[in-house]
């Protein structure tokens, strides 16, 4: 099975981005690895589980399956950072 026998498969909606996407863009989103999306997403169109354990190490999977931090979460820790840098 080669890594990109489904690239040209398309999903109609991507949650992140609201918009069709192939298989390319889930399968590299994450700092080269899959979006942590990609099994909800895939499942009922390709034999996700078999491709993810064929080209994936059990590190790889395990990063790819921590979801990334929301843009509010980051605002605040940057403001925590700033107010206790500056003291205030």
């Amino acid at each position: 099975m080669a890594i990109d026998q489904y690239d040209h498969e398309m999903h109609p909606r991507c949650p992140p981005l609201g918009g069709e996407v192939p298989f390319y863009h889930c399968r590299r989103v994450n700092s080269g690895l899959p979006c942590h999306r990609v099994v909800v997403c895939w499942a009922d169109r390709i034999g996700i589980a078999a491709f993810l354990q064929a080209h994936y190490t059990p590190d790889e999977l395990e990063r790819m399956s921590t979801p990334p931090r929301s843009r509010l979460g980051v605002i605040l820790e940057t403001l925590d950072r700033v107010r206790t840098a500056g003291g205030g």
